[in-house]
C-alpha cells in the first residue's frame, strides 16, 4: 500500500515538472505597425522566450491575403536578472517576417504553428490595415507576388529553376598573414535557387586564433558572381575578424545555418572548409615591442609647455591606422627623474574592431622648477605590409616650470575633455616637512565636536526662526514638548502607585493649555474653562477637561487615591483627554471623538471599562 502511494505521488510530481517545463516557453507575435500604406512594408515579429537554450527553425511564413512575402530575419539575445537572490537567464529568439502589401483594405494574419522543443505552439491571429500612400504625387509601387523577383523589380531567379546548387563559402581577404595580424573572413551564400532568407545557427571554431564579429547584414542582397567557371547569385551572410596567435596552417570557423526558400522550405547548409597560412613574426623585436601588428601612423603632442609646480601636463600618443588594437598595450614610459608619471590612460576611437585611432595619455607632474626635458617616447610595431619592425621616436619636449602658488591647485578643473590628475601625487620628500595632524586622535575629536555644534546650532536657529516668524506654530510645538514631559512623569508616578500622579497630571495640562492657547497658568479651573470656551473648544471636550481637573484636585486628599485600579483608570482618562486635545486645531471646528468616560462612573463601578 505504501509503495502504491509513493508511486502515485512520484507520477504526480513528474507530471507537474513536465508542465512547468512546458510553460517555461512563451510564444508571442506582434506587428511593428498595424496601420501601413501601400508604400510601406509589413513586419510580423515572432518572439520565442525560454529559460533554456532551444533550437528553433524559422517556421514557414504564413500566407497573408493581399501581401507578398519578401524575407525573414532571425536574431537571438540573452537577458539576465536577479530576483529573491536567485540568478535567472532568459533566452530570446526573434524572427521578423517582411511582406509587401498589394492592395488596400483590412487583412487578417492567420494563426500559424511554431514547433519548439518537439512541441507545437500556435500564435494568435492579428489584423493589419493598409491605406493608400500619403504621397499622392508619388506613383505607388505595386509588388509582384512572385518570390523570385527582388524588391527592386529586377528578376533574380527564373520561376522555372526551382532546383540548383546552394552552398556557403568562407573567403578570407588574404591567404597569408602574420601572427597577430587581423584578417577579415567573409561568408557568402552562393545559390541557383530563390533563397529568401538565411539565419546562422552556429559556428564551429578551431585552435590558433581569436575572433570578433566585423559585419552582419540584416537582409540578403544578391549580386552576380562566378565560381569555378559557373554563374551564381551570391549574398554576404557575415564577416568575422580573425586574430591568429600561433603560426601554421589554421582552419577558419565553419558557419552553419538554415536557408529558406519558397516561404516555407528550409535547408541546413554549412560553409566549406578554408584555411590561412600564418607566419611567425621575425626574431629580434626591438625593446618596447608590445605586440602591435598592422599599418600605423604615430604622432606625439603635449598639452602645455609652461606650467606651475603642482600643475599637471598631458603627453598624448596618437596611433592611427589598421591593426590589432585589442591585442597590444601601451609601451613603457622612458625613465625620467624630474617628473612623476601616471599609468597610461588609453582612449579608443575606432570605426570597427581593427580600424581607427588610439590615444595613449600620460599625466606628468613636475617635481622641481626650471627648464625640464621630457625624454622622447618610442612606440614599436610590426608593419605587416613590409614585413619589418618600425619604431616611432618622439621629439624631446622642453618644459618650463615656475614656482607654484595656491591657485595652481584649481587649474584645469574645467578641462573635462582632458585626463585629470590628483595633484598630491608627488613624493612626500618634495613637500615641506609639516606634521600630518590628521593621524592624531584629538584632531578627529575636534572635528566631531564641531560637527555636533553645527547640528545643535541648526536646531536652535530653526526654533528661533519659527518663534519669530510663526509664534502660534512655535507655541504649539513647545506646548507638545511640555505635555510630553509631564505625561511621562505622570505615567512613571502611576506605575509606582504614587499620589504624585494627580498634581503632575494637573500641572502638565495647565502648562500645555497655557502655552498652546496663550492664556495664564494661574487661572482657576472655572476661569480656565471660560478662557478655552472663548478659543472655540467644543463644549463636550471642555466638560471632560473640567471634570478631570476637579477630580485631580480632589484625589490628592482622597483616601485610597493611590490604589492601582484608580491610578490606572485616571491614567487612561488622561491619555484619552491628551489625545483629544492634540487632535483639535485652533480655529477649526472639527468633531472631537474621544473614548472619554466620566470618572465618577469609573470609580463607582469596577465592571465598566473605557470603550
Amino acid at each position: 500500500m505504501v509503495v502504491k502511494k509513493f508511486t502515485c505521488a512520484l507520477i504526480i510530481v513528474l507530471s507537474l515538472i513536465g508542465t512547468l517545463k512546458a510553460e517555461s516557453i512563451k510564444i508571442n507575435t506582434y506587428l511593428k505597425e498595424d496601420v501601413i500604406t501601400l508604400s510601406d512594408q509589413l513586419q510580423l515579429v515572432l518572439e520565442i522566450t525560454s529559460d533554456k537554450q532551444v533550437k528553433v527553425v524559422a517556421p514557414p511564413a504564413p500566407q497573408i491575403p493581399g501581401f507578398s512575402f519578401r524575407n525573414v530575419i532571425g536574431s537571438s539575445s540573452t537577458e539576465y536578472s536577479i530576483a529573491n537572490k536567485q540568478f535567472f537567464t532568459t533566452y530570446i529568439q526573434t524572427f521578423t517576417y517582411i511582406y509587401n502589401p498589394q492592395s488596400t483594405g483590412t487583412f487578417t494574419i492567420p494563426a500559424f504553428k511554431v514547433k519548439v522543443d518537439k512541441k507545437d505552439y500556435y500564435t494568435t491571429p492579428l489584423t493589419v490595415q493598409v491605406n493608400e500612400s500619403t504621397y499622392a504625387t508619388t506613383p505607388q509601387k505595386q509588388y509582384n507576388l512572385s518570390p523570385f523577383l527582388s524588391p527592386f523589380g529586377d528578376e533574380l531567379f527564373s520561376p522555372n529553376r526551382l532546383e540548383g546548387e546552394v552552398f556557403l563559402l568562407c573567403i578570407p581577404e588574404t591567404d597569408f598573414a602574420y601572427v597577430g595580424e587581423p584578417v577579415i573572413i567573409s561568408y557568402y551564400l552562393y545559390t541557383e535557387q530563390a533563397i529568401e532568407a538565411f539565419y546562422a545557427e552556429s559556428e564551429k571554431d578551431f585552435e590558433g586564433y581569436g575572433k570578433a564579429v566585423f559585419l552582419q547584414p540584416s537582409s540578403l542582397k544578391y549580386e552576380n558572381s562566378v565560381y569555378n567557371g559557373k554563374s551564381y547569385k551570391r549574398a554576404l551572410i557575415k564577416q568575422d575578424v580573425i586574430f591568429p596567435h600561433k603560426a601554421g596552417r589554421l582552419q577558419m570557423p565553419i558557419l552553419q545555418g538554415q536557408a529558406q526558400f519558397l516561404g516555407f522550405l528550409n535547408k541546413t547548409i554549412s560553409s566549406k572548409p578554408c584555411w590561412i597560412n600564418v607566419k611567425s613574426l621575425p626574431a629580434g623585436a626591438p625593446v618596447g615591442f608590445t605586440g602591435a601588428v598592422g599599418n600605423f601612423t604615430v604622432s606625439q603632442s603635449v598639452s602645455t609647455t609652461k606650467l606651475n609646480l603642482g600643475d599637471a601636463l598631458t603627453l598624448t600618443i596618437n596611433i592611427s591606422g589598421r591593426g590589432n588594437f585589442s591585442q597590444f598595450t601601451a609601451a613603457p614610459f622612458p625613465p625620467v627623474d624630474k617628473f612623476q608619471v601616471s599609468a597610461p590612460y588609453i582612449q579608443d576611437k575606432l570605426a570597427n574592431e581593427i580600424e581607427g585611432t588610439r590615444f595613449i595619455h600620460y599625466t606628468l607632474l613636475p617635481r622641481e622648477t626650471g627648464e625640464l626635458t621630457i625624454p622622447s617616447y618610442t612606440f614599436t610595431w610590426f608593419d605587416s605590409n613590409s614585413g619589418v619592425y618600425r619604431t616611432f621616436k618622439g621629439t624631446p619636449q622642453k618644459i618650463k616650470v615656475h614656482q607654484s602658488n595656491i591657485l595652481s591647485y584649481f587649474s584645469g578643473l574645467l578641462d573635462k575633455d582632458k585626463p585629470q590628475a590628483l595633484n598630491p601625487l608627488l613624493n612626500l620628500s618634495y613637500y615641506p616637512n609639516n606634521k600630518n595632524y590628521s593621524t592624531e586622535l584629538w584632531f578627529w575629536l575636534i572635528l566631531v565636536l564641531c560637527a555636533l555644534s553645527l547640528i545643535i546650532s541648526a536646531f536652535i536657529a530653526r526654533d528661533n526662526k519659527l518663534k519669530e516668524l510663526e509664534p502660534i506654530a512655535y507655541a504649539q510645538k513647545t506646548a507638545h514638548r511640555i505635555l510630553n514631559k509631564y505625561l511621562r512623569q505622570a505615567t512613571e508616578a502611576a506605575e509606582k502607585l504614587s499620589s504624585d500622579f494627580y498634581p503632575l497630571a494637573e500641572s502638565g495640562l495647565m502648562n500645555y493649555l497655557a502655552r498652546k492657547y496663550g492664556i495664564s497658568k494661574s487661572l482657576t479651573t472655572s476661569e480656565l474653562i471660560d478662557a478655552l470656551r472663548m478659543k472655540g473648544l467644543p463644549l463636550e471636550l471642555l466638560d471632560q477637561l473640567e471634570e478631570f481637573l476637579l477630580f485631580c484636585q480632589q484625589a490628592r486628599f482622597m483616601p485610597g487615591g493611590a490604589e492601582a485600579e484608580k491610578l490606572d483608570e485616571a491614567l487612561h482618562q488622561l491619555r484619552s483627554l491628551v489625545q483629544a486635545l492634540s487632535r483639535f486645531k485652533p480655529g477649526k471646528e472639527s468633531p472631537i471623538n474621544t473614548s472619554f468616560t466620566p470618572i465618577q462612573s469609573n470609580m463607582s463601578s469596577k465592571n465598566e471599562e473605557p470603550q
